[in-house]
């Protein structure tokens, strides 16, 4: 089956589920069917990307993950918010919408073959999670001690570059990078002592983490073929 006419397809088993569960609200939950509106979001997030699963082919088409997952996210928040009426849920969910936006430029970057992209898909969603820890908790003071938590990312991003590249520059970079992030932890850590709240053990698992990436590097790299010297020639 061509990709286009997948498209028809979602769309119209999007229109059956969506009269599925009108009819289910309507006769069992008594919910009003105006309610589920934002499955229209999610059909526009379905098809946007549908084209996607067909980057393989179509490198191109893999792109459409970007701004699909995104809008799916969108969807699945308004969905949840309409059902339970609770729209202050968006004051909880949207960190997911980074979230969604960093799973989006990994999947374009697995489906178009691009390592380059795994850099903001990285930057993204350690910035996401960050946002959402931040959020859940109420410890937006956190930024003072994880902001090393930035250099790692580029870091990490550029170390997956380098792999699929096996640009030798780039690994340089990258672990130049992660020792930044890693001096900065070390400060951090000590800052760390003087607070009373969970973001005490932050710097220090953070520090942890960063002295295993760096140590994990030396096991990676990237072995040069031996040169055999050359045959004596003859005279």
């Amino acid at each position: 089956m061509k990709p286009d006419r997948y498209i028809p397809l979602i769309f119209g088993f999007g229109l059956i589920a969506i009269g599925a569960l009108s009819l289910a609200g309507n006769l069992f939950l008594r919910l009003e069917a105006w309610r589920l509106w934002p499955i229209t979001v999610i059909l526009l997030g379905l098809g946007l990307t549908a084209p996607g699963f067909w980057g393989f082919t179509k490198r191109g088409l893999g792109s459409f993950f970007i701004p699909g997952l995104l809008v799916l996210t969108t969807g699945g928040i308004l969905l949840a918010a309409s059902l339970l009426n609770r729209w202050n849920v968006w004051g909880l969910a949207w960190p997911l919408e980074i979230l969604g936006l960093a799973l989006g430029f990994t999947m374009a970057a697995i489906y178009m073959r691009v390592p380059a992209l795994a850099i903001p898909a990285i930057i993204i969603g350690a910035n996401g999670l960050l946002l959402g820890f931040c959020n859940l908790t109420g410890l937006w003071q956190a930024w003072a001690l994880l902001w090393p938590i930035e250099p790692l990312s580029v870091g990490l991003g550029l170390l997956v570059l380098a792999y699929f590249n096996k640009s030798h520059g780039t690994r340089v970079a990258a672990v130049v990078l992660c020792i930044v992030a890693g001096v900065g932890f070390f400060i951090t850590s000590f800052i760390s002592a003087f607070n009373y709240s969970i973001l005490r053990f932050g710097a220090p698992f953070m520090l942890i983490i960063t002295g295993a990436i760096l140590a994990a590097l030396s096991f990676f790299r990237r072995k040069e073929p031996v040169q055999e010297p050359p045959e004596p020639t003859e005279q």
